[in-house]
């Protein structure tokens, strides 16, 4: 069984050279690895050029949808390994896949992040626990939908499904509506624990904002045009996150209020609306301080409510958008 690991590149000559020795330095052996760059304009094609590695250098950029696809063309395994550029995989990690493969009713295989290194930053060390607590819970055997970012499927089942939707011009929503395509056609997208991988990132607060409230944009208009807002509100993992949205909806409404009419009773509304907040998020601050100390929750609480608000901001500006006419 041969695996083709897919990797999209934009300008990624920060992490590209570590990703790569990583699959490189695998236990199993029988795999290529396809790089697409989508017109980088750093060193990223020379750091590929290194490795033994096919490349495909677009001319312009159209995001990492479209690379994606362009690299499952030319792939020559049965499985399709897609790998972000700031994604490191573990030695045995193609292992675990390959035997997970040889089992039949295997469709797709979901990896995920590694909870163990500790970032610095706490709005990454927020982003990193997010995924792992509600993403990826430990009591979840199949993934609601997926993420690209370790993400293994039979090519000939990716390939029937006409790969990611091409009009996603930036990385957004176009891994969880191809999810969502995927489990609606009856496949199911097994979570591999064993597959999880350290993710190389450094956010600071303007990339944060920027990067969730156009991923939010983007989803909202995915859960508008293919009807899979209902899919959404029934995954149980993202209860709470969506009855957060609302609680601070209320929490914003009631400081206003609270600044205006100077009213002592929407005073104790807004802090009964916060502690409900907090409540709400318990099993994750406790998480995080189980797993990354005490003082790592305070900061994280701090940026759940800044994503949160994003979430909101987002999810709004997205409907407005779609209903005025842009789809995408």
């Amino acid at each position: 069984m041969k695996i083709s690991i897919i990797i999209p590149v934009y300008n990624s000559s920060l992490t590209l050279k570590e990703c790569l020795e990583a699959i490189f330095n695998s236990n199993f052996k029988n795999f290529e690895v396809i790089v697409i760059s989508d017109n980088s304009t750093d060193n990223s094609v020379g750091i590929a050029k290194q490795y033994q590695c096919k490349i495909i250098e677009l001319s312009e950029n159209k995001g990492p949808a479209f690379a994606r696809n362009e690299g499952a063309k030319i792939s020559e395994g049965d499985i399709l390994l897609f790998v972000d550029s700031d994604v490191i995989i573990k030695k045995d990690a193609l292992n675990y896949l390959s035997e997970k493969f040889l089992q039949n009713e295997i469709d797709a295989i979901q990896g995920i992040y590694s909870h163990e290194p500790t970032y610095k930053s706490i709005i990454t060390q927020y982003q990193m626990s997010y995924n792992c607590y509600y993403i990826w819970p430990e009591n979840k055997k199949y993934a609601s939908t997926l993420s690209t970012c370790c993400l293994g499927i039979r090519k000939k089942i990716f390939l029937n499904l006409k790969g990611f939707n091409v009009n996603f011009k930036r990385p957004s929503a176009e891994d969880e509506e191809f999810g969502y395509s995927l489990i609606d056609k009856g496949y199911k997208i097994l979570i591999l624990r064993e597959l999880n991988v350290e993710h190389r990132v450094n956010y600071n607060l303007k990339h944060f904002i920027k990067k969730k409230f156009y991923t939010y944009i983007d989803v909202m208009k995915e859960y508008h045009r293919n009807k899979t807002y209902l899919k959404k509100i029934k995954q149980t993992n993202y209860a709470k996150v969506l009855a957060g949205i609302v609680i601070l909806g209320l929490i914003i409404l009631t400081a206003i209020g609270t600044i205006i009419f100077l009213n002592k009773t929407i005073l104790y509304i807004f802090l009964t609306l916060n502690i409900a907040f907090l409540l709400l998020h318990t099993g994750f601050m406790r998480f995080v301080g189980r797993t990354k100390g005490l003082t790592k929750v305070f900061g994280v609480v701090a940026v759940c409510y800044i994503d949160t608000f994003l979430m909101l901001v987002g999810l709004l500006y997205g409907s407005l958008s779609y209903f005025f006419g842009k789809k995408y």
